[in-house]
């Protein structure tokens, strides 16, 4: 049975699977802390945003597009991307539609990895 891969436009893996090669359990443990961190990020965005506090929404949205660039999540990188530009400028005006966005991309790397850890078997 091949392994079929997730949706590239959510989830590009083709970095992951060249670095780690057959390792799939290995790819699919990545994946899943990847998603644990995000969570943390999102949480430390979410209480940025309520705060009005743009350091804070800039450093989470940083840490967001670092990890989410790291395992292929590329529409969650460039909202977060986004989200840190603007609020380096202390302009925080759409930010909890970002973040809002931001969760939405993130329920669907969710499923794609959901989707890839089953696949395993």
């Amino acid at each position: 049975m091949e392994l079929v891969l997730p949706d590239s436009e959510i989830l590009d893996l083709s970095r992951l699977v060249e670095a780690f090669e057959d390792d799939t359990a290995g790819i699919a443990d990545l994946l899943d802390m990847a998603l644990e961190t995000g969570a943390k990020h999102r949480l430390a965005l979410a209480d940025g945003i309520a705060r009005g506090d743009a350091e804070v929404v800039r450093r989470a949205a940083h840490s967001i597009k670092g990890s989410s660039g790291n395992i292929g999540a590329n529409v969650v990188m460039g909202l977060a991307s986004a989200l840190d530009e603007r609020a380096r400028t202390g302009d925080l005006s759409g930010a909890s539609e970002s973040a809002g966005a931001i969760e939405a991309a993130y329920a669907q790397v969710a499923a794609e990895v959901r989707a890839y850890r089953a696949a395993l078997g």
